[in-house]
């Protein structure tokens, strides 16, 4: 599945802000399991900071209703690599389950340095 996906990154003006320098890619890790008994594969999206200076008030949502908040910045050069399935739906606390659905987009949004809100939104298309 994730071979086969084409990734459109639209322009930052078009989503509500002037560019994040993040990269995002969707992948397969070896996660800990909830009751810390050993590692599974696990569908994730990974966030690398592209610049050399950290990025607060990061937060993260797949098709436009699965958020996730960070509170701590993500560093410079830092990459963070998340389970989708801590994402959870804005209004019925549902977690993201990759089995039941695609991902088809996620939207990135930080604090840049200047104190303007970054943005960076891919798509994620079959091919």
């Amino acid at each position: 599945m994730i071979a086969g996906l084409l990734v459109y990154s639209l322009f930052p003006e078009s989503v509500g802000g002037p560019s994040l320098p993040v990269e995002v890619t969707l992948d397969y890790s070896m996660v800990e399991t909830v009751n810390g008994q050993g590692l599974v594969p696990t569908e994730v999206v990974v966030v690398k900071n592209l610049e050399a200076f950290e990025i607060p008030r990061l937060s993260l949502e797949i098709n436009g209703k699965y958020l996730l908040y960070r509170k701590s910045p993500l560093k410079a050069s830092e990459e963070l690599t998340l389970p989708l399935q801590v994402f959870t739906d804005t209004k019925s606390s549902k977690r993201f389950n990759p089995r039941e659905e695609e991902v088809e987009d996620i939207m990135v949004t930080g604090q840049l340095p200047s104190g303007s809100r970054g943005v960076n939104k891919i798509e994620f298309v079959e091919s």
